[in-house]
């Protein structure tokens, strides 16, 4: 199932910029969370993809559970 889903999702890798923006970050209180989100700006995303949706409330990013992506998803087939 996760090889299928590589064929619809792109996979951001992390960079030191990256690092340093999400540790100078003050709206968020989790690194990894923010982490996220440098990735997700550094390419654009259309969403992060996430079971918990309220510590993204800071991200510029819309936020999305997997249910609602996958509904998402179906309703574009």
């Amino acid at each position: 199932m996760l090889l299928e889903l590589c064929e619809f999702i792109e996979i951001a890798g992390i960079q030191r910029k990256q690092v340093i923006d999400a540790l100078m970050n003050e709206d968020f209180n989790d690194l990894e969370d923010c982490l996220q989100v440098e990735c997700a700006q550094a390419i654009n995303a259309n969403y992060i993809v996430t079971r918990n949706i309220p510590d993204f409330s800071a991200s510029p990013i819309p936020v999305v559970s997997p249910e609602d992506l996958l509904q998402k998803l179906m309703a574009l087939v």
